[in-house]
């Protein structure tokens, strides 16, 4: 399993990781295959205001609120969680056990873009911390309406998430690409991660997390000092699920690349779940150095209904 490769770029990896969670271009269709795989919509919403021929009405922040969101005030910046959204579910919860009001930022809002003209949209409730939630939304707009696909809800920081769409055969899957970063110039590593949500039955369900991009400083049997093991991973949506190609780098000072190990391996789609054929390359070595690991998870189905009831 283990192998040799030139060292990437910084410029290289940079590009590798926008295109890590987003995966390959072999998962384009043609345009015949793309009409056979649209879903249906869970609801319909009338835009605010008409577009000229042959163009799109663009949307400010606010109005996806507006319309995803009926509980949504504009003028006191609030949602209330107990009106339904546009689908008639209280996919964010509300009730009596629920603070009834939020406050929102209603000019907040991270958007991401996906084939034959999908988006996606993630609307952050306001919070004094660093990890928020917010509703997820698989959507595309019309001349006059926009459709609604699939609502979710996603939990993450508003600066650092990243949305896009892939398909695995007819399944759609949302992707958010979480990427925190520190030092500058040279110095500058970034660890990251890709959250995976599955769409099904207008829902879109947390199903998988994985190991995009991590650097960490250790000491080596081999070396007097430190090194740094650096992991990458990209990955190709298929039919069967997701295939994920994995590297880890030994890098020492002067010396360069000391060691290296690749590993293919799957999170396969069985039913509704993805499950992943071994452990990844990051995590095996995070637990043999002693330091904070990725958040990849296999979600199991049934706690996943259980909450989102």
């Amino acid at each position: 399993m283990t192998s040799r490769r030139p060292v990437r770029s910084r410029a290289e990896l940079a590009v590798a990781l926008l295109s890590a969670c987003g995966g390959s271009p072999l998962s384009s269709r043609t345009e015949d295959e793309a009409r056979t795989l649209v879903p249906v919509p869970i609801c319909v919403q009338h835009l605010p205001r008409p577009a000229t021929p042959g163009s799109i009405v663009s949307l400010a922040a606010r109005e996806y609120w507006s319309l995803l969101l009926p509980g949504f005030d504009a003028r006191a910046a609030t949602i209330d969680l107990t009106v339904p959204d546009c689908s008639g579910r209280s996919t964010l919860g509300g009730g009596a056990s629920v603070l009834a009001r939020r406050r929102v930022n209603p000019e907040e809002i991270v958007l991401g873009s996906g084939p034959d003209g999908f988006k996606v949209a993630w609307l952050p409730l306001a919070s004094s911390e660093a990890v928020r939630s917010g509703l997820l939304a698989l959507l595309r707009q019309r001349q006059e309406f926009l459709e609604v696909y699939a609502l979710g809800v996603h939990e993450g920081s508003v600066g650092s998430s990243r949305l896009s769409l892939e398909r695995m055969g007819p399944a759609l899957v949302v992707t958010v690409l979480e990427e925190h970063c520190r030092g500058a110039e040279q110095a500058r590593r970034c660890d990251s991660s890709c959250a995976l949500y599955l769409m099904g039955n207008g829902r879109l369900s947390a199903r998988a997390r994985f190991a995009v991009d991590h650097s960490v400083d250790a000491r080596t049997a081999s070396s007097a000092g430190s090194a740094e093991y650096r992991f990458s991973a990209s990955a190709e949506y298929r039919a069967d699920g997701v295939a994920l190609s994995e590297r880890l780098s030994v890098l020492e000072p002067g010396r360069g690349e000391v060691r290296s190990l690749d590993l293919e391996r799957m999170l396969k789609l069985e039913g509704d779940r993805l499950v992943p054929s071994s452990e990844s390359l990051w995590t095996q070595t995070a637990r043999q150095l002693g330091v904070p690991e990725t958040l990849e998870t296999s979600v199991d189905a049934a706690q996943l209904e259980r909450r989102e009831r």
